[in-house]
């Protein structure tokens, strides 16, 4: 039997093993269940009877605070210089962070890139799974018109020197255009980890998802093997009405079931048809294009799948919708009833107390004769179950009444110290998520330097000019072609977010940071004299912005030089001997040109010594 046919065979057996080991998993966490809480069905008996229970969906709202709370609808990245060799120059390698950091920002603010949905839709995917987010390059191709075309047989020039032999093998038949890095959401309800998995994604044995592609797409391949299976595999018309199980959703036509796979041992990216199970193309690979996103992992088993947050999440859920439910029904069963006793009340006045205006008077022959039957009361405990389910769901899901936009019952001290025990576990959180969005956009920017054959418009953010005691400038954008030649300039680099750019609340939190810093150097002004002082007092306060901080601490140094001037000044007039005339303005002149830190801080010495 031939090799290639015994491994397609091996591929089929491991896929449906690993297939088994997910259901087992989806099937213990309720993923499907999962799924329909987010969408409101969370009563699936009630709806089979045509009925229409009453449902509060706060799982919905907890999401959809969290998404506005985290995925940023203009990310914006920062890349920093990072030493990777003894011949590391620090002028360089800020250039070149500074390039790449615009590059980056550009990739991903290119509309087909799908950059803020994309990551939408993965973060919502892992309250329910988990999150997998797939990076790639992406161009589209077209015929290269300086290729040399292939010298027929019978023409003048048969026997080509081995120079023209030689172009006419390397010259490319086509060339990209429109080149681009492409963010993609791989669902997860389709990935599959096989073999022996692991808690880390790139130490599993190999992983890959299934996906429905157009037939004729997988004809355009380049190097396809297994032509002639691809001829025979099964179509999914929907004329045909063949369901996908899993999705529950019609395929188009002329579809069929591919899976990806990358075969982590071997390093060997794999295309295979589902039906037959035969391989379609396959490669070499130098790193994994996938990158997960799990907000928390089994304790009992250190394998790939985690626990879905919203598993957590049903109980205090099913409790607010039987209590309302329970109420509204109560309310709809209410019929006000009374009870009368015999002899104490005429006919006549019956039928006036049946019938009768509003305010008739009805005459009785003793006290309290027509009393009201009272229904239970179910107002109090049912309230109070209520409350506590919700004070549930916002505990669990982390999502407290400010973010609800709610006013809260407690006071104000007690709301604050409930704010910053909660503060500390959103900010968990969002570390975790903003490591994860850089992790991959580290990703996207070494893909543009290692596929990228013309280059790319670029947009600089920090165009030259606005230096030290400079002006802000009006000026039009400006844009930068580069290549990857430009990119691949030996220099490493570090990605970070810029958390400003998540959300209005994130930008609310950086500015109470900024304001806190400032109130600091402004009641310890010795602390500006001191680089180390300087970053210490801001990152105490949780601001990280290192071009900020240094710009003000030359701020700082100058107000503290312009001090230390008035004082030298009064003390001349005072008896003192005056400095000569004119050294003060000059003095400061040259204070205020110089760029160095290290002449400011020389200065300053040297005026406190005398």
């Amino acid at each position: 039997m031939p090799k290639q046919i015994i491994l397609d065979t091996v591929w089929k057996d491991r896929i449906n093993i690993a297939n088994r080991y997910y259901n087992e998993w989806d099937k213990l966490f309720k993923c499907d269940i999962l799924e329909k809480y987010y969408e409101g069905r969370q009563w699936s008996q009630a709806r089979q009877l045509n009925s229409d229970p009453y449902t509060i969906n706060k799982i919905y709202e907890a999401i959809q605070i969290k998404i506005a709370n985290y995925v940023p609808t203009f990310p914006k990245f920062t890349v920093a210089a990072k030493p990777a060799n003894f011949e590391y120059d620090i002028e360089t390698a800020i250039d070149s962070a500074k390039l790449k950091e615009d590059t980056l920002n550009s990739l991903i603010e290119n509309p087909e890139a799908h950059f803020s949905d994309e990551v939408e839709e993965v973060y919502k995917d892992s309250f329910f799974r988990f999150g997998i987010m797939e990076v790639g390059y992406a161009a589209d191709w077209v015929t290269n018109p300086s290729a040399m075309r292939p010298l027929l047989k019978g023409s003048t020039e048969e026997n080509p020197s081995k120079r023209e032999r030689s172009q006419v093998e390397n010259e490319p038949r086509e060339l990209p255009v429109n080149e681009r890095i492409y963010f993609k959401h791989v669902k997860a309800r389709r990935f599959r980890v096989g073999g022996l998995d692991h808690k880390y994604l790139d130490r599993c044995n190999w992983v890959g998802y299934y996906d429905y592609v157009d037939k004729d797409q997988l004809y355009a391949i380049k190097n396809l093997m297994n032509r002639d299976k691809l001829d025979v595999s099964q179509i999914i018309h929907p004329e045909m009405d063949i369901w996908d199980k899993d999705e529950k959703t019609k395929m188009t036509r002329n579809a069929v079931k591919v899976w990806h796979i990358w075969d982590l041992q071997a390093k060997l990216r794999i295309l295979l048809l589902d039906s037959p199970c035969v391989t379609l193309f396959q490669r070499k690979f130098l790193r994994l294009p996938l990158f997960d996103y799990r907000p928390d992992k089994r304790l009992l088993n250190d394998g790939f799948y985690p626990v879905p947050p919203v598993w957590h999440w049903l109980s205090p859920q099913n409790e607010i919708n039987e209590t309302r439910e329970m109420l509204r029904s109560h309310r709809r069963r209410f019929i006000r009833k009374f009870q009368i006793v015999d002899d104490a009340v005429d006919e006549e006045e019956i039928e006036k107390f049946e019938t009768g205006p509003d305010g008739a008077l009805i005459k009785v022959h003793k006290e309290n004769a027509i009393t009201p039957i009272d229904n239970a009361d179910l107002g109090t405990a049912e309230n109070v179950a209520i409350q506590t389910a919700s004070d549930d769901m916002d505990g669990i899901t982390a999502v407290n009444r400010e973010a609800q936009g709610v006013a809260d019952r407690v006071t104000a001290t007690q709301a604050n110290i409930a704010n910053q025990k909660a503060g500390i576990r959103d900010n968990k959180e969002r570390d975790r998520f903003v490591l994860w969005l850089c992790t991959f956009g580290r990703e996207a920017l070494i893909l543009a330097k290692e596929k990228f054959t013309l280059g790319v418009w670029v947009k600089i953010q920090s165009p030259e000019g606005e230096n030290f005691l400079g002006s802000v400038q009006e000026q039009m954008p400006v844009f930068k072609w580069v290549t990857s030649e430009d990119l691949d300039d030996g220099y490493d680099f570090r990605i970070d977010l810029d958390v400003t750019s998540m959300s209005q609340s994130a930008m609310d939190q950086e500015k109470q940071n900024f304001i806190e810093f400032l109130t600091i150097t402004n009641q310890f002004p010795q602390i500006s004299l001191s680089p180390t002082l300087v970053r210490e007092a801001a990152y105490r306060c949780g601001y990280r912005n290192d071009k900020a901080i240094k710009e003000l601490q030359k701020m700082a140094l100058l107000h503290q030089l312009g001090l230390m001037n008035q004082l030298q000044a009064s003390l001349g007039q005072q008896g003192q001997p005056p400095q000569a005339p004119g050294a003060q303005p000059q003095q400061l002149a040259q204070q205020m040109a110089s760029p160095g830190m290290e002449q400011i801080r020389n200065q300053i010495q040297n005026q406190l010594t005398k």
